[in-house]
């Protein structure tokens, strides 16, 4: 028998396993002062499972004991694809930043990463991927000699909202030419109707409706720009989202920021808090008031309402962009780690992540319009190869 000070591991495979170490893991939060966390939340892993953990996504949540004291996590997961099983971010595509708990001082790290590797070899997949690892955090750490995907350096870009005093000191530092064009747009917006803005958690009876309406708003954005979201695709997503917990009084959880003109919404942004950092998920608006720019009022008014409640950082999340660069002040690095574990993994870390996705990513993107337009039935299918 192991003595009461061993380190055991135990890999959760059910939706059951996860909901019966709730506490332990709920309590490994609360202790794990590693940022970026939300995505390894029992909230949200524990919501993901439920709704899209069978057939070819198993979960395969690693764990960490010290006896009865939960040390480590890390939730991953099975893909199945033919010919190839991959061990992924648990919530892919839908979790935006690979992440593991880890209790510091429980354990050398280099013991951590040994038994979560493993483990990870436990599992017969051929190849382990963790895409968009933050510097910083624990897992980078776990996977400092593991190899990286060439060509997957990405930034997350952030807004540090902790040194304003309040949303005023916030827009007194803005350039003139930011305030003015601000301001129009508020005015502009405001000739439809009064200007509304609430948050809205969970508890409201109406979130379950407003998340719907964001998430149709988005899908229609997607559609009018020529867009195609694999994680959008997938059935039952809204119903994920419209589940996931939040915490009014806590500050804590899932909640939207609501932008009305008149009794009318016209943008929305669902968004998650966690320990003062706010990760701005999914915005959506009235495409038909596009010119009226809904979505930056929105954003305005929910940096506003951040900084009011004391949040520290407004999370824009992965992918750089020029609208993205005008709102935040700073960016995380990130980086796609993955390890082969058998020789199809090879070929797949060796030739297909590096060298073919990308290729086949620039030809997809470069074909002319009218050719896109013969292929939109294709896209889909175009679209869930090239994230594999």
């Amino acid at each position: 028998m192991p003595s009461r000070n061993a380190i055991t591991s135990r890999v959760l495979v059910t939706l059951a396993e996860i909901e019966a170490v709730a506490d332990a893991w709920q309590e490994l939060e609360r202790h794990c002062a590693d940022p970026l966390g939300y995505f390894q939340s029992y909230e949200w892993c524990r919501g993901w499972v439920k709704h899209f953990g069978t057939g070819g996504h198993r979960p395969y949540v690693m764990t960490l004991w010290r006896g009865e004291q939960l040390i480590a996590l890390w939730p991953r997961m099975i893909v199945e694809t033919p010919g190839l099983r991959r061990l992924e971010t648990l919530g892919t595509p839908h979790t935006q930043y690979c992440g593991a708990l880890v209790r510091r001082g429980s354990a050398p790290m280099a013991e951590i990463s040994r038994r979560m590797t493993a483990a990870a070899r436990a599992s017969g997949c051929d190849v382990t991927i963790s895409r968009a690892v933050p510097e910083g955090t624990a897992l980078a750490e776990l996977l400092a000699g593991k190899p990286e995907v060439r060509g997957s350096a990405n930034a997350a870009s952030m807004l540090d909202l902790s040194g304003f005093g309040g949303p005023e000191d916030y827009v007194g530092q803005l350039g003139k030419l930011q305030r003015r064009n601000r301001n129009r747009r508020r005015n502009h917006l405001a000739r439809l109707g009064e200007l509304g803005f609430e948050t809205v958690w969970p508890e409201h009876p109406e979130f379950e409706e407003l998340v719907r309406l964001c998430t149709g708003m988005k899908r229609r954005w997607l559609a009018e720009t020529g867009r195609y979201s694999v994680g959008f695709s997938m059935s039952g997503y809204e119903d994920f989202l419209a589940e996931l917990p939040g915490d009014r009084r806590k500050l804590s959880g899932a909640c939207l920021f609501v932008l009305r003109a008149g009794e009318c919404p016209v943008a929305i942004e669902l968004g998650f808090i966690r320990k003062r950092h706010y990760y701005a998920y999914i915005g959506g608006f009235d495409w038909d008031l596009r010119d009226l720019s809904p979505g930056k009022v929105q954003m305005d008014m929910t940096v506003a309402w951040l900084i009011e409640n004391g949040i520290d950082a407004y999370d824009l999340l992965i992918n750089e962009a020029d609208y993205k660069a005008s709102w935040t002040s700073r960016t995380v690095a990130v980086t796609t780690r993955a390890q082969a574990l058998s020789w199809k993994g090879w070929l797949y870390t060796a030739a297909w992540l590096p060298s073919l996705r990308p290729a086949l990513k620039r030809l997809h993107g470069a074909l002319p319009a009218i050719a896109d337009r013969v292929t939109v039935l294709m896209r889909p299918a175009a679209c869930l190869l090239l994230y594999v």
